[in-house]
This record gives structure tokens, C-alpha cells and sequence, in this order.
């Protein structure tokens, strides 16, 4: 079941106009009374609206442009000056709260258009922030990986004066008398390792070297 919309607008309407009444019933008879209001702000507004009622009438109905309007008698001049007095009250009333409503609304949309503003202004700033930020990590990672190649073509650089190491091999005529004696398995172990050391190093000498620069193949 749908709800209807509560009908704020007229019940506004309908308050304004049963606070706006006593205002504008006593004005109207304090304006009947007083001598003031009833030649200057009674009687002269309700000829005026007499003159405008019958000329009004008389074109509608095509009746000609009349001689001579009548006005209307004292009394008649009052009830409906004083009417219409109290009717402009009650109108300067509601037209009060509507122009205050009015402005307080503006004044609303004005400060949630602020708000939209600076929250857009606020978002603005972030991706700014972030995109610089973007901007120096990737700075950073081209400067890491320009230190890496930079270490790396230093490694290679210590590398490649390492050449291949002949082996040792004793002489057979050498004179046993010349030095002290020497073990003859210690000799043959250091002279495998020394061996084995020249192959690795002919082996590293291969593959970081001469396979990279084209060597290998002459």
C-alpha cells in the first residue's frame, strides 16, 4: 500500500491564513473606527478597486466605455476598503514565509553545492597525489633496475680476466738434490687441484666470456 505524500504545502497555507486572520480582522476594525484609515487607507484603495470592477465588467461584456463611474457611498467604501486590507495582510503574510522558505532553501542548496565542490576538490587532490606518487615509484624501480645492470655488468667484468689455468706437470729431470725431499702423493694431490682449478676456470672463462662475445666458434 502506498503512503500518500503529507500535504505540507497546504496545511503551511491553511496555518498562515488562520494566524493572518485575527491580524486582519482587527486591523479592519480599527480601521472603521479610526478616522485615519478610513479616509486614507480604507476608502481611496476601495474607489480604486470600484473604478477597475466596473470598467472591467463593461469591456468584458461589451457594453461601451462608460461617462461617468458612480462611487460608492461611505460606508460600502470602507467594508470594502477594510476587506480588502485585510486580505492584503494575510497575502504579505504568506508571501513573507514563502520568501523566507525561499531563501533558506537556496541557502541549503548553495551550502550542499559548496560541500559537492570541495568533496570534488578533495578527490582531485588525492589523484593527483597518488598519480605523483605512481611517478616516483616508477623513478625508483628504473633507478634499481639501472643499479642491478650496473652491478651485474660489473660482475661480468670481474669475471672475464680469469683465464684457463695450465696444469703443473713436474719435470722428470729434475735434480732431487737441489731441494729437500718431497712427498710424492702430496705433490700429486696439489697438482690435481691445481688442474681441477684450471678447468673450472677455463669452464667460467667459457660460458660468461667467450660464449656471449662470440668466441666459441673461431
Amino acid at each position: 500500500m502506498v503512503v500518500a505524500a503529507f500535504p505540507a504545502a497546504k496545511l503551511g497555507t491553511l496555518l498562515i491564513r488562520q494566524v493572518s486572520k485575527p491580524i486582519a480582522t482587527y486591523v479592519k476594525e480599527r480601521a472603521k473606527k479610526h478616522p485615519f484609515f478610513r479616509k486614507y487607507i480604507c476608502m481611496p484603495p476601495a474607489q480604486f478597486y470600484n473604478w477597475c470592477e466596473v470598467k472591467m465588467k463593461m469591456w468584458i461584456f461589451n457594453l461601451g466605455k462608460p461617462t461617468e463611474i458612480p462611487s460608492l457611498n461611505e460606508t460600502m467604501a470602507i467594508e470594502l476598503g477594510a476587506n480588502l486590507l485585510g486580505e492584503s495582510i494575510i497575502f504579505i503574510v504568506a508571501a513573507s514565509v514563502l520568501f523566507l522558505e525561499y531563501s533558506r532553501q537556496v541557502r541549503k542548496e548553495a551550502a550542499k553545492e559548496e560541500a559537492r565542490k570541495a568533496e570534488i576538490s578533495t578527490i582531485s587532490y588525492t589523484i593527483q597525489e597518488l598519480y605523483f606518487q605512481a611517478e616516483r615509484q616508477d623513478a625508483q624501480i628504473r633507478e634499481l633496475m639501472r643499479s642491478v645492470t650496473d652491478l651485474q655488468t660489473k660482475i661480468d667484468s670481474l669475471r672475464r680476466p680469469f683465464g684457463p689455468v695450465p696444469p703443473h706437470i713436474p719435470s722428470d729431470s729434475g735434480d732431487s738434490s737441489s731441494g729437500p725431499s718431497k712427498d710424492p702423493l702430496l705433490e700429486t694431490t696439489l697438482q690435481m687441484k691445481r688442474y681441477n682449478g684450471g678447468i673450472v676456470f677455463s669452464a667460467l672463462d667459457y660460458v660468461t666470456y667467450q660464449i656471449p662475445n662470440g668466441f666459441h666458434d673461431r
